[in-house]
């Protein structure tokens, strides 16, 4: 096991505990980017940062960093500043770095750092939907990157174009055709009226004068399916488009095949005449209404469209074609539209051929590709069994191995060169640093010590494996926590954490939720959390185990492994509470409707009603995956009923705090209104939490203020019922 920070210090004060405030000294590291010659590494830092007063006591800064990959001298701050920075890319000479820059209430823009000359940073482009995803053609003398449009953008920039301006399959707006009014949205924005508008002329004016009113967002009208965004209502269809930008002054960026389609994941092909990508299936059907996604090829000189991988019943991502140009390797998600079938690593020849899986025998979802710089492999991660290893395997044979070496780190990020790699680990010693390694894992350097520099001051807790078998055969891994400051004459409360998805995964190699275990283990709870069936990181078989029973099932899970720690000799066993997000919410709920044992619980933006939750949350697709149809069909909603913790409200006398954020519209704040005031109206000990303005994300990028409230409310909310002061 890894030494904990604080661990071993000699000559120092001796360690203490977390507290509450510390959550504004973790550092978060993200995107590490090799440079072409392997000595460097530019890496993004996102921060918390004292904010500009008032209410803001703390805001969020994103820098970028540069490291020397020999670890002979200290990694040095690149960019300053309020605005937002990520995404660096480095021109195949290694002398400039491309990025992302986010000015608050602005949209994002590219900017070029020129390494030698120094200086500040230039920027690129000026674009009205912004530009994202920097990639540099191979020669280096231009950018590929993307904006997100408006169908009303798209159509703008067709009828500029001289193309045809509607989408290619039929409009959604009843007995009306698309284009019939003017284009608003976008002539509302300092040009002039396309057309005259009156309330009370005739029919072509009365449509312009209301679609100019929808133009303004007053009334907001709605007429595609997927109608919900994170934060608010999403009344019109957005698609990632793609762009090139010339490196010479004054150049314009120019448009790779603007259409109404969702373009994403691009790479450059390695010959620098153009790129690959996915996209839908169809072309001539609503993106809305599709389910499958193919992998396409755009040259860059006339956009032309191929269709390089579109196999019936399979998905596709991260098109990634070898450095010598040969190869294509990409993800495939076989086995149809609701498939439990973890992405494989694929390739294909680049000039035509036939495919071929490397990865079949893994049963691990795998993500990240990285080719080698001689094209013979590839690298990429995959989640299993609480850690994120990384892994390569061979194009020659399909052998694969864990190159990962630490069995508690997990891989966040990481990129390979020719004569080595870097990467962003999480282990329970420490949230996010950034190491350089061989490519055989065999040695490993830490580079960086953005939360070293703090953690060396506390006592963190170790993380404890242990494992159950279910009568149905499943392994179920869990891991315990004692208390920070722990003393075994003394016994403490337990805290089951669980957490949300249903197919995530936590566990010492997972940072999400780094913070949050070893507070509340510095707050003197002893922790155990689990990954019940439907976690992600177990293979096909295990995920699909709560299908059609996301309450009996998991929550069986949950609770052996919380009586597991109950027996525990430093457990007060009469003192147990209980806590998940999301999923976690749910099945937080739907424990304390089953079972009394808990003194307390929290049930963070759960879905507590899964009829409502089809028409409240953007995550409705869960409906017909894990229950294979949807509410109004007879059958389906008595699965859907027989699993909705609402359905035994009646039966939950535990004291519950419900917690939910104003504009979540992942699960839908209405289900926790739903629940607050059922518990209410029964009489029952519940407290309603709601945070204004967040989101789904509040516990993870959240305001920071609500961040820090929530932790130190839960244990305060928990003491109250624990018997403590």
């Amino acid at each position: 096991m890894l030494a904990l920070a604080g661990a071993g210090l000699r000559g120092a004060s001796a360690p203490t505990v977390l507290v509450a405030t510390d959550l504004f000294k973790v550092k978060e590291l993200k995107t590490p980017v090799l440079s072409p010659d392997g000595r460097w590494v530019a890496y993004v830092v996102k921060s918390f940062e004292p904010g500009p007063g008032g209410t803001r006591e703390w805001t969020y800064g994103s820098s970028l960093w540069l490291a020397a990959t020999d670890g002979a001298t200290p990694p040095r701050q690149l960019t300053f500043g309020a605005a937002q920075d990520t995404s660096p890319a480095w021109d195949p000479r290694g002398r400039r770095i491309a990025f992302v820059r986010t000015v608050e209430k602005e949209k994002p823009q590219l900017f070029l750092l020129d390494l030698a000359a120094g200086g500040e940073a230039r920027q690129l482009t000026h674009a009205a939907t912004g530009a994202t995803d920097p990639l540099w053609s191979p020669d280096g003398q231009r950018l590929l990157y993307t904006s997100s449009l408006t169908q009303a953008q798209v159509r703008a920039a067709l009828e500029q174009a001289g193309k045809p301006a509607a989408p290619p399959w039929p409009d959604e707006k009843p007995g009306r055709k698309y284009g019939d009014t003017a284009n608003w949205p976008v002539a509302e924005k300092g040009r002039a009226d396309p057309a005259p508008t009156n309330p009370g002329g005739n029919r072509q004016e009365i449509r312009d004068w209301l679609a100019r009113h929808e133009a303004a967002g007053d009334p907001r009208v709605i007429n595609h399916l997927n109608f919900l965004d994170e934060a608010d209502l999403k009344p019109e269809l957005t698609f990632r488009q793609l762009f090139t930008i010339e490196l010479r002054e004054g150049a314009e960026p120019v448009a790779l095949a603007p259409a109404y389609v969702d373009y994403t994941e691009p790479a450059w092909l390695a010959d620098g005449r153009g790129v690959v990508c996915v996209g839908p299936r169809h072309f001539d059907q609503s993106p809305e209404r599709q389910h499958f996604r193919s992998i396409y090829s755009i040259t860059l000189a006339d956009g032309a469209t191929k269709t390089l991988l579109a196999e019936r019943d399979c998905n596709y991502n991260e098109p990634t074609p070898s450095p010598d140009g040969q190869w294509l390797a990409y993800l495939l998600n076989p086995g149809g539209e609701n498939s439990f079938v973890p992405p494989m690593v694929a390739v294909m020849p680049a000039g035509g051929g036939e495919p071929r899986i490397l990865t079949p025998q893994l049963d691990r979802a795998a993500g990240g590709l990285r080719w080698a710089a001689d094209s013979s492999g590839i690298y990429f991660t995959a989640p299993s069994r609480g850690h994120i290893p990384l892994y390569h395997v061979s194009l020659a044979d399909a052998k694969v191995e864990a190159i990962t070496k630490q069995h508690e780190w997990g891989i966040d990020a990481f990129d390979v060169a020719a004569h080595g790699l870097v990467e962003v680990v999480t282990h329970p010693g420490d949230p996010w640093e950034l190491y350089a390694g061989s490519l055989d894992g065999g040695t490993t350097n830490l580079l960086t010590s953005h939360n070293v520099s703090w953690l060396k001051e506390r006592r963190l807790s170790a993380y404890e494996p242990h494992s159950l078998v279910t009568k149905e055969g499943l392994t179920v891994d869990f891991w315990t926590l004692k208390p920070a400051a722990f003393d075994p004459a003394r016994k403490y409360p337990l805290l089951v954490e669980i957490h949300g998805g249903p197919t995530a995964m936590w566990g010492p190699g997972e940072a999400s939720t780094w913070f949050e275990m070893q507070y509340f283990a510095a707050r003197g709870y002893a922790v155990v959390f689990s990954n019940p069936r439907g976690s992600g990181g177990y293979g096909q078989v295990f995920a699909r185990a709560n299908f059609r029973d996301w309450g009996e099932g998991p929550a069986s899970d949950v609770l052996a492994a919380a009586d597991f720690a109950a027996q525990q000799p430093f457990v007060d066993r009469q003192r147990q509470v209980v806590t998940g997000g999301s999923y976690g919410g749910y099945l937080t709920a739907w424990i304390v409707g089953h079972d009394h044992r808990f003194r307390a619980a929290i049930a963070q933006r759960g879905v507590y009603d899964l009829a409502t939750f089809y028409g409240e949350g953007n995550a409705w697709f869960l409906l017909p995956k894990y229950w294979g149809g949807y509410p109004w069909e007879p059958e389906i909603r008595h699965h859907l009923d027989r699993d909705s913790p609402l359905t035994y409200v009646d039966d939950i006398t535990t004291p519950l705090l419900i917690e939910h954020g104003d504009t979540d519209f992942r699960t839908g704040f209405v289900q926790s209104q739903i629940l607050y005031k059922s518990l209410k109206q029964l009489g029952r000990p519940v407290e309603y939490v709601r945070y204004p303005h967040a989101t789904h994300e509040l516990s993870r990028s959240g305001d920071p203020q609500q961040r820090l409230d929530r932790l130190v409310r839960f244990d305060e909310f928990f003491r109250r019922y624990l018997g403590e002061n």
